[in-house]
């Protein structure tokens, strides 16, 4: 991934990026970063990049067309049209951890760093395409913010981490804080580590984690479980559906429960969800059709996802008469439709539908995480407002 920054003061980038992980990485070529002078863009022979701001006020403003030149020589250096440009100010939304796995996924990413009283409003709305803030605070300037940036995206690019699942499995993934962590000695200071993470259960040491993490964002950050939402995945439709459905499970949420409803037994079995819950039906289109798999499932305005697994492709002779004025795609997506018809008779409230493969890349699975992820913290925000 390649970074390049657009700053007044370059060297103080150089400093932070080249130390520690990132430092490492951009060594091992996973990583680059380049700290681009605005100054060298000005139009004027003493290289100034600053003005008055019209309407009077205190301080200096950079001026829009230093701005615009560096940008396009980014542009033009990465062949690209258009990159994402990232400006970073206090008058933005602040960075979170889906936002940083989102731009990860990025091949080149610039971020412009403001100065003094901030750039021409002109050539921001022109060329920027993301606000990001650090925090409800001001700086001097934008090159503290954008190192924070950096960090923290590259936390999820392949290659940075000596172990993938490190960003993945991180505080706030689940918008929960971290649990508890421990090493040797086992008794430090008359204080012993907890029992169970000696004992070699790993479903018994992933439900103590939860608890632990549920209990300490309860204390020190009751605000982030407005946007936590206990996830079970109900899988039903072969392997396939069940590989899957793990899959976009584990990449939603690292406390996720995948059910496997295959197994009759599982089908009798009552299960009731609640209105902070999400639900993933991973099913292929032969399960969904088969509605009495989940009779004994219900929600209280519970979020539901459907993952249609493995789509085939649709046949003329599999598509019913009553489709007819439709075109085949559109015959085909009625088996999410009628799912989602049925899950909400039940209780659930279906936010988003998605059809994947078997084969599907572990970013495209990831970037359907996001997408969710993103689309519950909206509705997070929506409902704390009211």
């Amino acid at each position: 991934m390649n970074f390049y920054v657009l700053t007044l003061f370059p060297e103080l980038i150089d400093t932070i990026v080249n130390t520690s992980i990132t430092g490492r990485a951009i060594k091992k070529g996973v990583l680059s970063v380049s700290s681009i002078n605005i100054r060298d863009f000005s139009e004027r022979a003493d290289g100034r990049i600053d003005d008055y701001p019209y309407g009077g006020g205190a301080g200096m403003m950079l001026q829009a067309e230093p701005v615009y030149r560096a940008i396009e020589a980014v542009k033009e250096k990465t062949g690209r049209k258009n990159p994402r440009v990232v400006y970073m100010t206090p008058q933005a939304p602040v960075l979170t951890q889906t936002k940083a796995e989102e731009l990860a996924g990025e091949e080149d990413l610039i971020l412009l760093c403001g100065h003094y009283e901030g750039i021409d409003e002109r050539v921001l709305s022109e060329c920027v395409t993301d606000y990001l803030s650090i925090g409800d605070y001001v700086l001097t300037g934008g090159e503290l913010g954008a190192a924070v940036v950096i960090d923290a995206v590259s936390r999820f690019v392949p290659g940075v981490l000596p172990n993938e699942d490190s960003a993945r499995f991180e505080s706030l993934q689940d918008n929960l804080l971290e649990y508890p962590q421990y090493t040797r000695p086992e008794v430090w200071h008359d204080k012993q580590v907890p029992e169970v993470l000696l004992s070699g259960d790993h479903e018994a040491i992933k439900q103590w984690r939860y608890q632990r993490s549920l209990e300490r964002t309860r204390e020190r950050r009751p605000d982030l479980l407005e946007g936590h939402y206990p996830v079970t995945c109900l899988a039903a439709g072969g392997d396939g559906a069940q590989t899957l459905g793990k899959r976009f499970t584990d990449a939603v949420s690292q406390y996720g429960t995948v059910i496997n409803y295959d197994i009759k037994r599982r089908q009798k079995e009552t299960r009731k969800f609640g209105s902070h819950e999400l639900v993933i039906f991973a099913c292929t289109d032969a399960a969904m059709s088969e509605p009495e798999r989940f009779r004994n499932v219900s929600g209280n305005d519970t979020l539901a996802v459907i993952l249609q697994t493995n789509p085939p492709a649709p046949k003329s002779d599999q598509i019913e008469e009553t489709d007819t004025l439709l075109n085949d795609e559109e015959a085909w997506d009625m088996a999410p439709i009628r799912m989602e018809m049925t899950l909400m008779k039940k209780g659930f409230h279906v936010i988003t539908t998605n059809s994947m493969d078997e084969s599907a890349t572990e970013r495209g699975i990831a970037d359907a995480a996001i997408a969710l992820r993103k689309k519950i913290q909206k509705l997070s925000l929506q409902n704390s407002s009211h």
